[in-house]
């Protein structure tokens, strides 16, 4: 593009976002007349209260919106001496409205998104907030708990280490900070209970998504897997890693460019065949032969130690590929952690039939359509 045409993209481009957002500078005008300086901490909080009773005996949160957002930033104020520059606030109006905003690192999108959590929390339904990871969970719940407390409403925080009973009451809170991974996973755990009261999240209500284009678009269609505990047989993984030791790369198998998959050849089919003496590998019968022949070969050739996994105390523990910390409590399924241990010389542990899965892009999808 031409530096003149450029130029002209830019100025249209410009005069758009104007457009767009003149409405959030009209609000920000009445917000900026809400004035609470001059009030006791008493009052302040009884005024908080009255607004929650407003939203929870159906006034519509439209009509609560300047006052919410002047005593949000009052109370940011008082707690952090912190004023909420025009922009958190209109990038909270914003995302209140539905929208994706972009704010570049240091323009405070924490305190941003404290309006609209706080305005959809008064309705007394629950708010999520997915962070990227868990150390960002921890530490915005932690320093924006007083301000939510003040407002009259309580604070949840979920990471991988927390217990069940701990989870269950901080879904019930008014704003819980977690990952997108972690509420993924318990809406998977939630949906094979027998019984209702196992359940460890409620019903979806709003949630806001911080770092959304890793989450929304790197992470997003990466299936997320639950799996139950089934005995592994380790003879039968010893026997597959000794038999793919006796593979040829480039002969007996191949991978793709990525190195994401890899797969038996003709000849390397055949080579099995005859090592295993179980005639057509791919015979109906020989299915469970075959899965536990991949899983071997998967963990020999794709999955490399101190890359992909870490041996700790004895066990295999897996390594996020996003984050590149260790990924607590989670296992490979069918059959492929087993044959990741046999690999290790480890002892073989519980694990690995699929129970359920979902990616980060149908779980948000699912629940976006149930708030609707």
């Amino acid at each position: 593009m031409s530096s003149g045409k450029e130029n002209i993209f830019n100025k249209m481009n410009t005069i758009y976002n104007r457009h767009r957002l003149k409405p959030y500078y009209d609000k920000l005008k009445v917000i900026k007349g809400v004035q609470f300086n001059d009030w006791s901490d008493s009052k302040l909080a009884d005024f908080a209260r009255e607004l929650k009773l407003k939203a929870q005996s159906g006034v519509p949160l439209s009509g609560l919106v300047a006052e919410a957002a002047a005593v949000v930033d009052e109370v940011i104020w008082r707690f952090l001496q912190i004023r909420l520059y025009d922009t958190q606030y209109i990038a909270g109006l914003a995302l209140h409205d539905g929208y994706m905003v972009e704010m570049q690192t240091g323009e405070g999108k924490t305190l941003a998104a404290v309006l609209p959590a706080y305005l959809h929390a008064l309705e007394g339904k629950g708010v999520h907030v997915f962070t990227f990871n868990d150390y960002l969970a921890s530490r915005d719940a932690e320093w924006v708990r007083p301000i939510y407390e003040f407002l009259g409403l309580t604070v949840g925080c979920i990471i991988e280490q927390t217990g069940l009973p701990e989870r269950k009451r901080a879904y019930a809170a008014d704003v819980t900070y977690m990952t997108a991974k972690q509420a993924c996973f318990d809406y998977l755990k939630d949906s094979l209970v027998y019984d209702i009261k196992n359940r460890v999240q409620r019903s979806h209500h709003y949630v806001l998504v911080d770092e959304a284009d890793s989450i929304l678009i790197d992470e997003a269609r990466i299936p997320l897997v639950i799996a139950g505990d089934i005995g592994e047989n380790r003879n039968a993984y010893s026997r597959m890693a000794d038999i793919v030791k006796q593979l040829k790369p480039g002969v007996d198998y191949d991978t793709d460019d990525h190195e994401r998959n890899v797969f038996l050849t003709e000849a390397g089919a055949e080579q099995a065949e005859e090592l295993l003496d179980c005639g057509n590998l791919y015979d109906m019968e020989n299915s469970q032969t075959l899965t536990e022949l991949n899983c071997a070969l998967h963990a020999e050739v794709l999955l490399k130690r101190d890359v992909h996994y870490i041996v700790r105390d004895g066990a295999v523990q897996l390594i996020d590929e996003f984050t590149g910390r260790i990924a607590d409590k989670r296992h490979w399924p069918d059959g492929l952690q087993a044959a990741v241990e046999v690999k290790e010389g480890l002892k073989v542990q519980a694990g690995g039939k699929i129970m359920g899965s979902m990616t980060l892009q149908h779980f948000l999808s699912c629940i976006k359509n149930f708030a609707e």
